[in-house]
């Protein structure tokens, strides 16, 4: 009888065993999956405050252009490959306010090398077309819409009379403009700014004294334009 008992209890154990197998298995499994972050809040600005350098009372003006800043974020894109830098808006007309006339500039170094920045608008020919300051030009070209010139390698100097910022052109993306959202998403492939996952992304300040800047521009932008900018203050570690 012992020995019939001490079987059956042997056979329990056996079986219960190999029940807690797959599951201590899937348990291990998922342990090993890592979360991927999400978009970074990395710098944030009151609303209304439009031109409020120029003028305190002009700061409406800002959301028919499409250029009041409220915020921005940077974020991997689904495809692990891409960084998405967000700018956020108080309001974003369809047409993307001013097509031609809006443009942003986003200034930021990756691993605390060299700045570069984003620089683009819904229709960009001014800028797209012919740029002598990215020493893509000539021939010209046509830039297409919502067009953002990723730029690096960048230096002032003195052009006609005034200061330009010359930089080379590293590469050419297209913007997402969500008016719904109030978002411009600007998808920027990791190997153009040399990011790496454990890259740390940060701000930089750039011509007008802001890492981000919403400003009328035709080809060039005035420091004596109504504008508005946001300096952020965190910075973005692409995920490994």
């Amino acid at each position: 009888m012992r020995k019939s008992t001490l079987a059956v209890l042997m056979s329990l154990a056996l079986v219960a065993g190999l029940m807690l197998a797959p599951i201590e298995a899937a348990s291990a499994g998922k342990k090993k999956k890592k979360k991927k972050s999400g978009p970074v809040v990395v710098g944030e600005d009151p609303a209304g405050d439009w031109g409020s350098a120029v003028d305190p009372n002009i700061g409406p003006a800002g959301d028919a252009m499409g250029q009041d800043l409220v915020g921005a974020e940077i974020g991997l894109d689904k495809d692990g490959k891409t960084i998405n830098f967000v700018l956020k808006l108080n309001s974003l007309p369809p047409n993307g306010g001013m097509p031609e006339f809006t443009r942003y500039t986003w200034d930021f170094v990756v691993d605390g090398g060299d700045q570069m920045e984003i620089d683009g608008k819904w229709t960009n020919y001014t800028r797209g077309a012919c740029d002598p300051t990215s020493g893509q030009c000539p021939p010209p070209r046509d830039p297409g819409q919502q067009t953002f010139l990723v730029r690096g390698n960048c230096h002032v100097e003195p052009l006609v009379a005034t200061n330009f910022t010359i930089c080379e052109e590293l590469a050419t993306v297209t913007g997402i403009f969500d008016a719904a959202a109030g978002t411009i998403t600007v998808p920027v492939p990791m190997a153009n700014i040399k990011a790496k996952p454990g890259s740390k992304i940060e701000g930089a300040l750039g011509t007008f004294s802001t890492t981000i800047n919403a400003a009328p521009a035709a080809f060039a932008t005035s420091s004596a334009m109504p504008m508005d900018g946001l300096i952020t203050t965190k910075a973005f570690v692409v995920p490994k």
